[in-house]
């Protein structure tokens, strides 16, 4: 009866510390900085620089002055307070609808998309498809001000026309051109064509 009692008393001492150490860590945490009418601006710029807003499932809807439709969409969004314009996404997909009435669809990882000018950074495991057409790439600048998309790193087209393998391509979007470079002058663009 007695050892009962001790384990009680010895389960009671710890449950009344843990409930303490969990109620004062809990309140230093969420701890809030006061600013008073003294605090100057720049000091209120200092304390909310870092800050940031995350949004899930975005989608953003645009055209461009030559006609051309796009739309972007991310499974989550960061936009910090010091660059309310630029978003970084995740799980990030793109339509592009051409006046003609081809679409182009990008796939990455993650992007950079810069709402003022409606361009957008894609990195990591970009798949690009047209039509019959696949292109695929480590990075991808999507600029909609220019109409220029640029393919960087590891670079692969499967297509209607061949394989390719190349470190950059250029295509101009509204003239369906491509140029096509190595980073090395030495190295030389492996294409293999289709019959």
């Amino acid at each position: 009866m007695r050892k009962n009692k001790v384990i009680q008393f010895i389960l009671i001492i710890l449950g009344i510390t843990l409930f303490i150490f969990t109620y004062y860590f809990s309140k230093e945490k969420d701890k809030v900085v006061n600013i008073d009418k003294n605090t100057s601006d720049k000091e209120v710029s200092n304390l909310t620089a870092g800050m940031s807003n995350v949004v899930e499932k975005v989608n953003y809807v645009g055209t461009d002055n030559k006609g051309t439709f796009f739309e972007l969409n991310a499974g989550l969004t960061e936009i910090f307070k010091d660059q309310p314009n630029i978003n970084n996404m995740k799980v990030v997909d793109a339509v592009i609808s051409m006046k003609n009435g081809n679409k182009i669809y990008i796939k990455s990882d993650r992007a950079i998309y810069n709402q003022l000018t409606n361009d957008a950074q894609f990195i990591g495991n970009v798949v690009i498809t047209e039509s019959e057409n696949t292109i695929t790439s480590e990075n991808l600048d999507l600029y909609m001000s220019k109409n220029l998309m640029t393919a960087y790193n590891n670079v692969k087209y499967n297509g209607v026309k061949g394989f390719l393998i190349a470190d950059k391509v250029d295509i101009d979007i509204l003239e369906n051109e491509a140029n096509i470079f190595m980073f090395k002058k030495k190295d030389r663009v492996q294409v293999k064509y289709k019959n």
